[in-house]
């Protein structure tokens, strides 16, 4: 379920309009699943809170908006260079009809040169938990505990 829904984000990365937002869709709800399905994994509820945070501003904006400031602020553009940034995917430069900004593409990030979303900062968290939780693991812990597939 996992490898279906990443090569549908990738897949849905390459086409523009109502199919590339369709897929992008159905791979977050394949991945809200997947996170469902892995609740007994430490950490794997705040991976699917991400998920559905930025599952949230994407349906409602048809994708994710970036605010420009943010861009500027992560150093991912100059301020004079806003304007001509094409995206690509699922992203695209934040306008007056856009709604859920608190929960959009706003933080920027300038030691990665990167703007991120609240989704992003709730599912980095929840990975570092899962990470940490399946590397921790002690010997003759119950296998119950482990992703499902």
């Amino acid at each position: 379920m996992l490898a279906v829904a990443l090569v549908l984000q990738f897949l849905g990365g390459s086409l523009d309009g109502a199919p590339a937002l369709a897929l992008l869709l159905v791979s977050y709800g394949l991945l809200l699943v997947f996170a469902g399905a892995n609740l007994h994994t430490a950490g794997m509820g705040l991976v699917g809170l991400g998920i559905a945070l930025n599952t949230a501003t994407i349906a409602v904006n048809a994708g994710m908006p970036v605010r420009p400031d943010a861009m500027i602020t992560a150093g991912v553009v100059a301020a004079e260079d806003v304007g001509s940034v094409e995206f690509s995917g699922k992203h695209h430069l934040e306008d007056a009809d856009d709604r859920l900004m608190v929960i959009s593409d706003v933080l920027p990030v300038a030691a990665l040169n990167e703007v991120v979303s609240m989704g992003d900062v709730v599912m980095a968290i929840g990975l570092a938990v899962v990470l940490a939780h399946l590397l921790h693991r002690r010997r003759g812990a119950n296998p119950s505990t482990t992703i499902a597939p």
